[in-house]
């Protein structure tokens, strides 16, 4: 199987993470969807143009990383590691705490990078605000869901610890989540384990370089420096 991705691309940071600790064999390719040859070659693979995209041996595409991973998991049922568990209650949480983290926390951290890209007096509106709050909601539920519990759905790594690593390691450049103890303290055991370590490293300087050249430029901060 072949995925195409992008280093700094969170989306493509999940799969990556996914296909690590599932132990799969692949062939990366990396895309550059700023050039415009790469960006037209690309789109005869993902008319959607986003990243990541995988191309099974069966010559299947598969778009979005949620359905990415589930369909790796499908693929390493004989594996003692599940991302999407077999209990379908529990399966259920890990897609909501999925849905979470993407809907609300990428999309807050989505609207607050935005934000700070505009002058400063221009900052801070009625839409960015709601944004904020419902990222600041999101958050308080999962510090609550992590008061006893290793990962974010009990136990076991799953698809929303892949989904939740890019996510809030970025977030630390528009929002400090300091406050949250138990979030803070599973952050950091999320970013000492094997195969994030590895998708970070890879993806550091990609992101370090696109935030250099931004109008307002921003720190990928790292955790201690909260």
């Amino acid at each position: 199987m072949k995925l195409y991705y992008a280093p700094a691309s969170s989306y493509s940071q999940r799969v990556l993470i996914a296909l690590y600790e599932q132990e799969i064999d692949f062939t990366p390719i990396e895309v550059n969807l700023f050039d415009p040859e790469a960006r037209s070659q690309y789109l005869q693979i993902n008319p959607f143009g986003k990243i990541p995209t995988l191309t099974t041996d069966e010559g299947e595409v598969l778009h979005e990383a949620c359905i990415i991973i589930e369909y790796l998991d499908r693929c390493s049922k004989g594996s003692q590691q599940r991302l999407i568990p077999e209990d379908p209650k529990l399966a259920l949480e890990v897609r909501m705490l999925e849905r979470i983290i993407d809907i609300y926390v990428n999309g807050g951290r989505e609207a607050l990078f935005t934000d700070s890209q505009r002058p400063p007096e221009e900052r801070g509106n009625k839409s960015v605000l709601k944004a904020q709050r419902l990222l600041e909601t999101a958050c308080t539920v999962l510090n609550e869901k992590l008061v006893d519990r290793t990962w974010l759905a009990g136990e076991e790594f799953s698809l929303a610890d892949c989904a939740a690593a890019p996510t809030l390691a970025y977030l630390r450049m528009v929002y400090n989540y300091k406050h949250f103890l138990n979030l803070m303290a599973y952050i950091k055991r999320l970013e000492s384990r094997a195969s994030v370590t590895k998708v970070f490293l890879s993806g550091r300087e990609q992101m370090t370089q696109m935030l250099s050249t931004l109008s307002y430029p921003l720190e990928l901060l790292a955790l201690e420096k909260l």
